[in-house]
Order: structure tokens, then sequence, then C-alpha cells
């Protein structure tokens, strides 16, 4: 049986968990410090793929386990192509000429040629549907809106008679049995139109009207 016990020697686990916290902040603070230093003699459009690897989730598609069923279990080449494709990196077997002179890795993502921008959009709208069916009812996508009966803008011109959409319906995704509509927008933060802009910036289109810069 312990009658008396000198706590003399003992380690304080406040003390630890200080230095540990000390220790923590000096490493963000020199990383941050080193990233400051980079961005002033880097290139530019290399400080922006910097920026958009440190978004939030940006590196969530390389950790996470593809789903088979979806379609994202990828070969080797495949992989090697998406990587290529989120750091701006020539991939192999791209063609030799293009509607852009010369072809580079930015300008697959920039040539307003085929189908390849509208198919990004809709292979988008067409998975995120998908999923929400597993949870939702009544899910679709591009359901035609109540049409205008003479509504007005705030300066009092007449909304003209368009067929208006949005890319996805479902019924339950807020509350039990209302309908939400749900609309997202693909965006490449590299392009010309956006390398000026923040990239929280970029993704709101209200700025992008504000400034004049919607393309």
């Amino acid at each position: 049986m312990i009658i008396a016990q000198d706590a003399q020697g003992e380690i304080d686990q406040s003390v630890i968990a200080e230095q540990k916290k000390r220790f923590s902040r000096d490493r963000q603070q020199g990383q941050k410090t080193s990233l400051e230093h980079l961005s002033t003699i880097l290139h530019p459009d290399t400080v922006r793929k910097i920026h958009i690897a440190q978004e939030t989730g940006a590196s969530n598609w390389l950790t996470s386990l593809p789903i088979r069923a979806k379609g994202f279990n990828l070969n080797k080449q495949e992989f090697v192509d998406a990587v290529c494709s989120e750091v701006r990196l020539a991939s192999e077997g791209l063609p030799n000429t293009c509607g852009v002179d010369p072809p580079t890795a930015q300008t697959t993502h920039d040539v307003q040629k085929g189908d390849s921008c509208v198919s990004r959009h809709d292979e988008v709208r067409d998975l995120t549907a998908s999923m929400l069916k597993e949870v939702c009812h009544d899910v679709s996508t591009e359901p035609t809106l109540l049409p205008l009966d003479g509504e007005l803008l705030r300066t009092g011109q007449p909304i003209p008679p368009l067929r208006l959409r949005v890319d996805i319906c479902a019924r339950g995704f807020w509350t039990r049995g209302q309908r939400t509509f749900l609309g997202h927008r693909v965006f490449d933060p590299m392009a010309a139109s956006h390398r000026e802009l923040s990239l929280g910036l970029s993704t709101t289109g209200t700025s992008w009207r504000r400034q004049g810069l919607w393309r």
C-alpha cells in the first residue's frame, strides 16, 4: 500500500500538450512562410495550381475508394491521364493538331469544339441525379419550370417567355415531401477569364456578372 508518493520527477501532461501545440504552430508558420516565398519566384500558373490543391476536398478523388458501380474504377492509363489533367501536364496520346496551335495540356480543356464541354457538365448532372435517387424521391433531370404569366423584372421590363429549366429536381432533399431544384456549374479555374480572380470569386456566378467577366 502506498502511503505517500512524491510527485517530483513526474512529467506534467499539460506541459507536453502545450509543447506539441507550439511545435505545430511553428511548423505551420514555417510552411506558410516558405509558400509565400515560393509564390514570389514561381510562375503564376504554378502558384494558381498550388492554391487549387489547397482547396478543401481537392484530393478526395485520390484518397477515396472508387465505386465500381458508378464507373469510377480507373485502369493505369486512365489514372495517369486523370492526374495529368488535374495538374495540367501533357499526357501521352494527345493529338498533334487541334483548333488551337500549338496544342497544350490546357487547350484540351479550353477548346470549344466537339461535345467535351457539354459532356463534362452532363456527366456531373447525371451522376448527381443517380446518387440522389438512392435517398430522395421523384428525381428528374432538366425539368421544365412553371411558365411565366406576365411577370416583370425590377426595372419594369417584361421577362421573355422562355422555357426555363434546371439541372436536377428532387423531392425530400431538404424537407420531407418538398421539391428542391438544384443547379451546378462546371468551370475551369485555369481559364484565362478566371486566372485574375480568387477561387472563391470564380465559383460565384453573380460575381462574374458584376465584374463583367461572365463567359
